[in-house]
Formats: structure tokens, C-alpha cells, sequence
């Protein structure tokens, strides 16, 4: 049997559960270091936003204020990252003016600047950078792609490039695009190709989606997995996390979105050509597709992907994986076995607006948390915000509770312990809630819309707005 969708009440948008017990911070948490870097989007290879922390908890994050503030020179979509440079821990920041920038994490002064570009498309507006770049701590290197199409790769402690950066990766960067972060996973990077809009040129040239491999050790072998076969007919993977690694197979999951190819059957344009709204499951090297799965997803409409799969493994279940589609849905499946179809089809958005976040995973906690769900209550829709599922017995997932935030696109929740950090997107707005009922614990209003996610390293949360505003929070009495 599938796993069913439980929902609760939502007359006040909040609702809880009598087995929402959240996980204590037992003595072995205590002894958990707290995070020193953050490398890459969502922390991990995995995708679960998820860490512990001494400094924020369920008891501390009411007391968060405001460490300092920088106005940086762009909207800000990209997920800030963190690490440690001649002793001095800095924050790197991407913005939408094509500019990449190391904060100091102390104060939020600049310790450098680097403009990499921007791009003026036809219809689709300016674009710089908005896909989440990683560190590699073996390069002491940034790895960073913009609208150029030019992959860099940033010395930490300058923001020059290292020997042999920039190359040119992306074949049409007029209309081509990466939005998906960089992954670096077994010795090579991987970058997501998407399109601004799904917009083809005037004389008819449309752009074309995939997935292209950097072996970090000959990045001149570089490669391309075409996720629709045959030119110009998009498959683009347009998720902020672009791909997920598997810890133990090292299998590369992403999410693909639609294709541009044309059926005689129906005289139109069809969008599950080839891999479109798919997800698949590809060897490190990206010669073979190990599986792949459609669930039924409408061929017309533009209802694909724009999401990369989280992976997971709750106590009791096989290992799993989850990604949002644009029709309103969270699927999750054994990811042994994508073939066989999802385990479970959750309704949590409206299929209008595009569902695009990426769920979290706390394993210690055992939930799901998903933001830019809709919301209703009594009087109608209350807007979007997070919702929390927990795992039963047989490998369900139940809504533990669900509170509205905001509207429009929100961020991956970021979970510590027992506190759930979360966006309020179009109105703006950061949120910190109780992982046990949902309840608002902190929130902070922002001047532009909160849509990249946030990150915790040192007991410091940080967060960023499309007002081009990096913030730093520490609970008051760690404020220095």
C-alpha cells in the first residue's frame, strides 16, 4: 500500500499533533560541534538542510538580534556559503549584479569583490548570478557560474581565478542559463544548464538543458548528459539544488524539466520527450541512466520539475527521495527503484504558482518540512508557509502541523535541532519555528523578498534578501 496524506485542521494555519514530540538536545548533541563551513547548497551532498547547533535552540532563537547588516549591489537568490580563510572565517555572497563577495563574519565588512557579468536577454530580463556556487577545500577555490556561461573558480583568499579559470561551459549563454547549484562530489563538479524562461530567439533557435560533468583533475574532459536527445528542445534541471549525491553509491539524482519537441499525434509541442519531467538517477561519470521515473506528470502545460530531489532515509523505510513538481505535488520514492513509481503523492501546493523549493530532512527529528506549501483556513487561502510531516508506521508520512509565512516563492526550511528556520518570501521576512508545533518562536521583517536559503556556521544564522541585504543573528547575549 502507498503512504497516505493525514491532514489536521488549519482554521489558524497552525495545527500540531500529539505525536509531534520533538527529539530533546540529548548529552551526545551537546558534544556535536557546531558547524564551521558551509560549502555547498543545503550543507551537504544530500540535499537535507539539516544540522544541530548549541547556540541555536528552541530556548535561544527568541533572543536573535541582529548582528550586523550589508547592503550588497544585487538581488540575492543564491544561498550564502561560509569557510574559513587565513584563520578569519568569511562569508562568500553571489548577487543578481554579477558580482561575487567575501564578508567577514564578524563585523559583515568586505574583504573582496569580484564582477564576473551580467547578461541583457531579449525578453527575459538582466541576469548575473543566481546558482549557489561550492567550495573546494582542496583547491581553496570557489567554483562559480554566472549568466557568461563562464565557470570560475575563485581563489578564497583573493577572488582571482586559480590556473586554467575561467572556461567557457555553457554553448549559448544568450539564452541558456544555470540556475541549480554546483555540486562537487568523487573529484568532479557538476553543473546544471536550464534557459532563463523557456524562450527561444527570433529566428527560431531554442535553448537546450543538461547536465555537464567537470573531472576537477582534466577539466578540459569535461562532458554532457543531453536529457532530451537532439538540439534545441530544452530538458533543462532548473532545481536551486541542481543535483544529490548518494553517500553510498555515489549515484548522481536530479530532476529534469520539460522538453520542446513536437508530436504529430497531438500537433503541438510536448514536454516528456526523451527525460523531460523525469526524475533519473545517473552513474558519477554520466554515461548511463540507472533509472528514471515520470509519475504521470500532464505532457502539456509546462508541470515539470524545477525542483532537485532531497535524499533521505527515515527509520523504517528504504531509501528515499522527494522533489517538488510545478503541479502542486511532493513526490517521494524508493530510490532503489524510481521505476516502481512514488511511494507517495502529496497535494501541497496550488499548481499555479511554481512550486520550485526543495524539502528538508532532519534525521534526528524524523520530518519532512516543506515550504511554499498553500494554506487555507476557514476563510480561504492563507498563503503559503511550511509544513511538516512526520514518518508512521509502514512508511507514511503524516502532517505533524503547518503554518503560513508569507506567499510566493520560499525558501528550503533549514532545520536545527529542534528549531525550523524558514522565508517569508514575496512580503519578505525570516521565521524561526518550533520543530514540535510549528509556533513562531523569532521572525525579522526584511525590505525585499527572502528566497535564498539561509545558513547557520559559528551559532551565526545568516540570510539574504533581493534588496541585495546579507544579514548576520546571534542570540543576544553571543552578539559581539
Amino acid at each position: 500500500m502507498r503512504p497516505l496524506l493525514a491532514l489536521c485542521g488549519l482554521a489558524l494555519g497552525v495545527c500540531g499533533s500529539a505525536h509531534a514530540a520533538s527529539i530533546p538536545l540529548t548529552p551526545q548533541h551537546t558534544e556535536v560541534p557546531e558547524p564551521v563551513a558551509w560549502t555547498t547548497y543545503a550543507g551537504e551532498n544530500q540535499l537535507q538542510n539539516s544540522v544541530w547547533s548549541r547556540a541555536l535552540t528552541g530556548a535561544s532563537v527568541p533572543r536573535l538580534v541582529q548582528a550586523w547588516k550589508a547592503k550588497l549591489d544585487g538581488r540575492i537568490y543564491a544561498s550564502p556559503l561560509a569557510f574559513t580563510v587565513g584563520g578569519r572565517r568569511q562569508l562568500f555572497v553571489a548577487t543578481e549584479a554579477g558580482a561575487v563577495y567575501a564578508l567577514d563574519t564578524d563585523h559583515g565588512t568586505i574583504v573582496w569583490k569580484r564582477d564576473i557579468g551580467t547578461v541583457a536577454t531579449e525578453v527575459c530580463g538582466t541576469w548575473g548570478i543566481t546558482s549557489t556556487g561550492v567550495i573546494s577545500r582542496a583547491a581553496r577555490a570557489l567554483y562559480v557560474i554566472g549568466a557568461t556561461g563562464q565557470l570560475h573558480a575563485l581563489s578564497l583568499d583573493s577572488g582571482t581565478d586559480i590556473a586554467g579559470y575561467p572556461r567557457q561551459i555553457v554553448d549559448n549563454p544568450a539564452y541558456e542559463y544555470v540556475w541549480g547549484g554546483l555540486r562537487i562530489a568523487g573529484g568532479r563538479l557538476y553543473v546544471p544548464v536550464a534557459s532563463y524562461c523557456d524562450v527561444g530567439a527570433p529566428d527560431g533557435f531554442f535553448p537546450e538543458g543538461g547536465l555537464i560533468v567537470v573531472p576537477l583533475d582534466q577539466p578540459d574532459s569535461e562532458s554532457e548528459w543531453d536529457a532530451v536527445p537532439g538540439p534545441q528542445n530544452l530538458g533543462g534541471i532548473w532545481g536551486w539544488g541542481g543535483v544529490s549525491i548518494d553517500p553510498d553509491t555515489g549515484a548522481v539524482y536530479t530532476a529534469v524539466g520539460n522538453s520542446h519537441a513536437w508530436s504529430d499525434e497531438c500537433a503541438c509541442f510536448v514536454d516528456n520527450v526523451g527525460y523531460g519531467n523525469h526524475v533519473v538517477a545517473l552513474t558519477p561519470d554520466l554515461t548511463t541512466v540507472i533509472d528514471a521515473q515520470s509519475p504521470g506528470i500532464a505532457a502539456t502545460g509546462d508541470y515539470d520539475f524545477g525542483a532537485a530531489p532531497v535524499l533521505f532515509q527515515p527509520r523504517g523505510c528504504p531509501p528515499l527521495a522527494a522533489a517538488n513538481n510545478k503541479n502542486g505535488t511532493l513526490y517521494i520514492w524508493d530510490r532503489t527503484r524510481l521505476a516502481g513509481g512514488p511511494l507517495a503523492s502529496i497535494p501541497v501546493g496550488d499548481g499555479v504558482s511554481a512550486f520550485v523549493g526543495t524539502p528538508a530532512w532532519s534525521d534526528d527529528q524524523q520530518r519532512l518540512y516543506e515550504a511554499q506549501s498553500v494554506l487555507f483556513g476557514a476563510k480561504g487561502r492563507l498563503g503559503n508557509g511550511v509544513r511538516a510531516f512526520r514518518v508512521a508506521a509502514g512508511c507514511r508520512f503524516v502532517q505533524a502541523w503547518a503554518n503560513p509565512l508569507g506567499d510566493g516563492t520560499q525558501a528550503t526550511p533549514l532545520a536545527v535541532g529542534d528549531v525550523v528556520f524558514a522565508t517569508g518570501g514575496t512580503p519578505g521576512g525570516f521565521y524561526a519555528l518550533s520543530s514540535t508545533t510549528g509556533g513562531i518562536l523569532w521572525k525579522f521583517p526584511t525590505a525585499g523578498q527572502t528566497v535564498a536559503v539561509m545558513i547557520t556556521v559559528g551559532g551565526t544564522l545568516y540570510g539574504a534578501d533581493t534588496d541585495g541585504a546579507v544579514y548576520a543573528f546571534r542570540p543576544a547575549s553571543a552578539t559581539r
